[in-house]
């Protein structure tokens, strides 16, 4: 099970800058799958794709008064090179970096029409443990502190129509927790 909670920050412009006007995005739990492959006992490169996170945007600050903008479908991958000191009694802790990528699959409307959101390349940082069962399983739970920026666009009808233009922080925090096995 993969949570996806999301620390968003927005710059909106609407003719012109939109001070105090932000973005909150919902948080979200899907299925997720990760992919492994040790170079070497201490260097393993993972990456971890999920099922599409669908999330609702809606305004904060001088906005809030619109409620839901909108929402956005997407499917998110985090590919990270981690290193683990070993075994640390019954848990192998791990940590790294590397990268994301944030695919939009589809966006709704709310108080805002004709809304597109730009696929999103970012950072991650890793920290985790691998508690080893038996028969070549183990419990892993990891945190990733995912950086992801992305454009967005759309109209207010509220506004007579005005064209909106956001350059959305997401940067959210992704906890996994899983049963692997290992082949």
């Amino acid at each position: 099970m993969v949570h996806m909670g999301f620390s968003t920050k927005a710059d909106l412009y609407a003719g012109g800058p939109g001070p105090g006007a932000g973005v909150h995005a919902s948080s979200d739990n899907v299925l997720g799958l990760e992919i492994t492959y040790s170079f070497t006992p201490n260097w393993t490169a993972r990456l971890d794709i999920g099922t599409p996170v669908k999330t609702d945007l809606s305004g904060t600050g001088n906005l809030g008064p619109l409620g839901r903008l909108g929402g956005v479908k997407g499917g998110p991958a985090i590919l990270t090179l981690n290193y683990s000191p070993g075994m640390w009694g019954p848990i192998r802790p791990f940590f790294g970096g590397g990268m994301s990528y944030l695919k939009v699959f589809s966006t709704s409307t709310g108080a805002l029409q004709n809304l597109k959101v730009d696929n999103a390349f970012g950072g991650a940082f890793i920290v985790g443990a691998d508690w080893p069962l038996r028969d070549g399983y183990s419990l892993t739970l990891t945190l990733q502190k995912v950086y992801l920026k992305t454009n967005a666009t759309g109209t207010v009808p509220a506004m007579g129509g005005a064209p909106v233009t956001a350059s959305v922080r997401l940067d959210p925090l992704v906890s996994f927790l899983a049963i692997r096995k290992q082949f």
